[in-house]
């Protein structure tokens, strides 16, 4: 009787771990199918902007390239301009400019969310002012970016830091608002310090929302940056963009929004590993 319960608890693990190994191999597969589908979209569509782009009065030609250019003009724009040496350092200007004000805007957002969403009564007297300062077009602060920090590095740090410091600070601020009220009433019954209630309960509650805030910034950070060079800059992929217009070089143009949607994946990317290092409980639940 005892050999034969032996045997069956043995057995139920078993079936338990064949029944993960299942599910993680269907997932998998799950995967590679999602993939080859995005590439087999990506690559038709890229063969039709090919094919149906092209001369006035070619065969299957629909659109002039004069309008929207073709995928092999493109990259042989961005092969001379990286052979120029042109292409490299204008994607560093603009990576200096989208960090900086990235790092700013995210420290600002994140400390000032944790300052009024702690405090209840400078919550109710300050969100007014921030929500009619964030209602402001942010083209309109342009010029006195431009009258405050100059035509160099600054004026593009402050007006990228503007658009990541108001999103980062508003889901920052939600989700210290969203912490349970039980757990810190509970830890200042223990008697800890306003120190030890923000990092052992408001900062983990609020993560999950601060790293939204990120997702949701980061690719404003690249669109701050790509706008302040276009407004007034001579160097960088948005000085690259207008240059190209102001030249009618349509294959320019498309070269240069090329190469920031690539700089946005690879950011993006960074945000999925920041993602998957601060919030481990989340990934590890959502991977089993």
């Amino acid at each position: 009787m005892s050999k034969t319960s032996h045997t069956h608890t043995d057995a139920a693990p078993l079936r338990d771990e064949e029944f993960v190994a299942q599910i993680r191999r269907s997932r998998r597969r799950d995967k590679t199918s999602l993939l080859a589908a995005r590439g087999g979209v990506l690559v038709l569509l890229i063969v039709a902007w090919e094919v149906l782009a092209g001369k006035a009065g070619e065969p299957m030609v629909l659109v002039d390239k004069y309008f929207v250019s073709q995928p092999s003009d493109l990259l042989r724009r961005v092969a001379d301009w990286i052979e120029q040496g042109i292409l490299l350092p204008n994607i560093g200007s603009t990576l200096l400019s989208m960090s900086l004000g990235f790092a700013v805007g995210v420290l600002g957002g994140v400390v000032a969310g944790f300052a009024i969403g702690w405090n209840s009564r400078a919550a109710a007297v300050l969100t007014p002012f921030v929500s009619a300062i964030y209602s402001i077009p942010r083209l309109a602060l342009v010029p006195l970016f431009l009258l405050w920090f100059g035509l160099g590095l600054g004026s593009k740090v402050a007006f990228t830091a503007m658009l990541v410091g108001f999103l980062v600070f508003y889901s920052t601020y939600a989700g210290v608002r969203d912490v349970d009220r039980d757990l810190i009433d509970t830890l200042r019954v223990l008697h800890a310090s306003r120190l030890q209630r923000a990092v052992k309960i408001m900062l983990p509650s609020a993560m999950v929302w601060i790293v939204a805030g990120l997702r949701t910034s980061a690719p404003y950070a690249l669109v701050g940056a790509v706008t302040a060079e276009m407004m007034s800059s001579n160097s960088g992929l948005g000085y690259l963009l207008q240059r190209a217009a102001g030249q009618f070089d349509t294959a320019g143009m498309f070269g240069s929004i090329f190469v920031m949607m690539m700089m946005a994946l690879v950011l993006n990317g960074g945000i999925n590993l920041i993602e998957r290092a601060t919030l481990r409980w989340k990934v590890a639940s959502n991977s089993t």
